[in-house]
């Protein structure tokens, strides 16, 4: 993989002699004439390497790379300068600096040391996505969240996860299906066994029947080898279908003989072998209406619909938001590093306005973008990141009204068609709120608030806000 490393300093000259030494070596190269420039540039493309001049107009390399260890901790950074005294070398690597060199450059020298800070750096970014994998798995070990719904999954997960009987899981996308899947698996006494998921929606057609059950060698044209299908390497433990309504008619069937008869046959190999799974599935469709499309068997459905657990949406449970936000926040920080961002109350108030049209796994990736944007960062109105809401088309229907808020006055009933209208909404209550609480006395308000006089003018000019009339005695 090509590295990209960033050159900062002043001088043109210096600039262009290093880029064109290091594309010479294949090497990917962005340049920036001061450190404001450096500082913005990281922000939209991540490099793996930088080569920072000390002496600068503007903020100096000595700020710039405090800055960029702000950014990115890990990111190594070599400081370059032709008069710096062995206190300002010191400094720079009392800071993090990966490394220091002095001008005139030795290009020699910093070809190897470059070298091997992109090596470095790579090899902390293998070491971070392996955390990145532990962290990950064990945190979709449990579902967070201590709503009367949420405690109800757990409290029915404990009580059927004894038995063998089938379960299916039903609810939309990412509010935690594979989780409560794994759950069931880990309480019940298969939990030593292995536990096996199957995507049925990215199997072609064509591979179900060597996926599920395995093939011998010759035993189509492309069977290389022999290989265990999923219902083999399951055995004796648990076997997930995400998605179970991918199955064809024809895979249903099969799926469906094998829970009767517990025995298999691989592909190419006459001789059965004994089969002994627990089946977890999960769909996000409605049943009833897959049913009259006639895309599900009704004896397979009735198979599997022995125990059903309905996954309820994070707009059913957003009490449980304040403490998904803390977790999955100290998730991101230990995986990418740094401190974890946080949430003021005000915030939290208006992220439970959002829809959540993907869940738990929006609210997670919302969280990461957080991370990686603003790590360590306390989250309020003012700078707080909105959802991305590119993927979903449309919001309105999942959107919370904001009626019941104390000091609604006249915004009562409003309802938020999008992140943006949601968090004006927010806002203006809240001003509202505010400016009632002090009889709208501007400076008591500006100071309760925490917000400027000259901002908190513009805010009320903005919502066309008007104080309440005064009776006349």
């Amino acid at each position: 993989m090509t590295a990209r490393i960033m050159i900062v300093d002043d001088e043109e000259p210096i600039r262009d002699s290093l880029q064109g030494l290091f594309e010479d070596e294949e090497y990917l190269v962005v340049s920036a004439a001061s450190g404001e420039e450096a500082v913005a540039r990281l922000r939209k493309q991540p490099v793996d390497c930088v080569l920072l001049d000390i002496w600068m107009p503007g903020i100096d390399g000595l700020e710039t790379l405090s800055r960029i260890q702000q950014m990115d901790a890990h990111l190594p950074v070599i400081m370059m300068s032709g008069h710096a005294t062995i206190d300002t070398a010191v400094r720079a690597t009392r800071l993090g600096a990966f490394d220091f060199v002095e001008k005139p450059l030795s290009f020699d020298r910093l070809m190897i040391i470059v070298r091997n800070a992109v090596q470095k750096r790579r090899m902390e970014q293998e070491n971070r996505d392996l955390k990145r994998q532990d962290v990950m798995h064990h945190s979709r070990q449990e579902l967070i969240g201590n709503s009367a719904v949420i405690a109800e999954v757990r409290a029915l997960i404990k009580r059927i996860a004894l038995s063998d009987a089938p379960v299916l899981l039903l609810g939309e996308h990412g509010t935690g299906k594979a989780v409560a899947a794994r759950m069931l698996h880990l309480a019940s006494r298969r939990k030593e066994a292995p536990f096996v998921e199957v995507n049925t929606a990215s199997i072609a057609a064509g591979r179900m029947d060597s996926e599920l059950f395995g093939h011998e060698k010759g035993a189509f044209t492309g069977a290389l080898h022999a290989q265990r299908g999923s219902f083999e390497t399951a055995h004796q433990g648990s076997l997930f279908f995400d998605e179970v309504t991918e199955l064809s008619m024809a895979a249903q069937a099969k799926v469906l003989r094998v829970l009767q008869e517990r025995v298999i046959q691989r592909l190419g190999n006459p001789t059965s072998m004994a089969s002994n799974v627990r089946l977890i599935a999960a769909s996000t469709r409605d049943l009833d209406q897959v049913l009259r499309e006639e895309k599900l068997r009704e004896d397979f459905y009735y198979r599997l619909n022995v125990v059903s657990i309905r996954m309820p949406a994070l707009r059913e449970r957003l009490e449980d938001l304040p403490l998904l936000l803390e977790t999955l926040a100290d998730e991101q920080a230990k995986i990418l590093g740094g401190e974890a961002v946080r949430f003021e109350a005000d915030v939290i108030e208006a992220l439970k306005l959002y829809g959540w049209p993907g869940n738990v796994r929006e609210l997670r990736n919302y969280i990461e973008r957080c991370h990686i944007l603003m790590p360590g960062e306390q989250m309020t109105m003012a700078t707080m990141l909105p959802p991305d809401q590119s993927s979903t088309q449309a919001t309105a229907a999942h959107a919370t009204s904001i009626a019941d808020m104390p000091g609604r006055d006249d915004v009562s009933n409003v309802e938020a068609d999008s992140f943006h209208d949601a968090r004006e909404a927010f806002e203006r209550v809240y001003l509202l709120q505010h400016l009632n609480k002090h009889d709208w006395n501007i400076s008591r308000t500006s100071a309760d608030i925490g917000m400027e006089r000259s901002q908190l003018h513009r805010k009320i000019k903005s919502f066309g806000l008007q104080p309440p009339e005064k009776e006349v005695p």
